[in-house]
C-alpha cells in the first residue's frame, strides 16, 4: 500500500508530501516549495529512495526548492503543460512582485489528465483540475486525494489569479472530487486533512 506523510514547510504553510510504497520503499515527493534539507532528511531517515517530484500546479509556494531536490537526488521534475511555463517565469508563478523572485528548473516531463503515476508497485491517478491554476493537478489512489490548492478543509483554492477560473474550480470539485469515495481522506495544499464526505456536505464554498 501507499503511505503518506504531509510536512508544513515555509512563510506559506505549503503541505509538501511524502509519498511511498511500503513494499519497495520507492517515494515521490510532491511540492517542495521550502525547507527542502528538512524534507529529504526526513525521506532518509524513512529509509526512502525519492523517484521524482511533482507539482500539483506552478504557485511560488509550491515550487521553490524543486532544484535544491533535483540537485542533490538528481530526480525528474513533472508538472501538467499548461502550468509548465510558470516554473522558470517568476511574473507567472506570482513570485516577481515579492522580495525574492522564484525561478524552477524547467519540468523534466509533463503529465497528462487521467495519467497512472507509479509509485513502486502501486499507482496514484492524476485528474487534472483547472481553476486555481490553469494547469491544477490532483492526485487520487489507496483512499486519500492529493488536492493541492484546488479542495482545503471548509475552503477552496484562491481564483483571482492570472490563469484561475471560479466557474472551471467549482465545475471540477463537483464532477472529479466529489464523486470519489466519501470516505477519501483528503490532502490539501496548506491547512488540516480533510475527508470527500465532509467537504460534501460541509465545504460553504460548494457543496454536493
Amino acid at each position: 500500500m501507499l503511505k503518506i506523510e504531509s510536512h508544513a514547510v515555509g512563510p506559506y504553510q505549503v503541505n509538501s508530501l511524502i509519498v511511498w510504497c511500503e513494499e519497495t520503499k520507492e517515494a515521490v515527493l510532491f511540492d517542495p516549495g521550502f525547507e527542502a534539507e528538512r524534507l529529504l532528511d526526513r525521506i532518509d531517515k524513512l529509509g526512502l529512495h525519492l523517484t521524482r517530484i511533482i507539482n500539483t500546479h506552478g504557485h511560488l509556494d509550491h515550487i521553490g526548492d524543486n532544484g535544491k531536490v533535483m540537485t542533490a537526488r538528481n530526480v525528474p521534475l513533472f508538472i501538467h503543460k499548461l502550468d509548465r511555463p510558470m516554473l522558470t517565469d517568476p511574473a507567472k508563478n506570482l513570485s516577481a512582485f515579492g522580495s525574492q523572485p522564484v525561478i524552477s528548473p524547467d519540468a523534466t516531463g509533463e503529465i497528462e489528465d487521467g495519467e497512472e503515476i507509479k509509485i513502486g508497485n502501486r499507482t496514484l491517478k492524476a485528474l487534472h483540475v483547472p481553476g486555481h491554476s490553469s494547469g491544477s493537478l490532483c492526485f487520487y489512489g489507496d483512499g486519500f486525494l492529493i488536492s493541492g490548492d484546488t479542495l482545503f478543509c471548509q475552503g477552496v483554492g484562491r481564483t483571482d489569479f492570472p490563469g484561475s477560473s471560479e466557474f472551471d474550480l467549482l465545475s471540477h470539485i463537483q464532477s472529479k472530487l466529489y464523486t470519489l469515495p466519501e470516505n477519501t481522506i483528503v490532502y490539501p495544499g496548506h491547512g488540516p486533512t480533510t475527508t470527500i464526505g465532509y467537504e460534501r456536505a460541509n465545504n460553504p464554498f460548494v457543496r454536493a
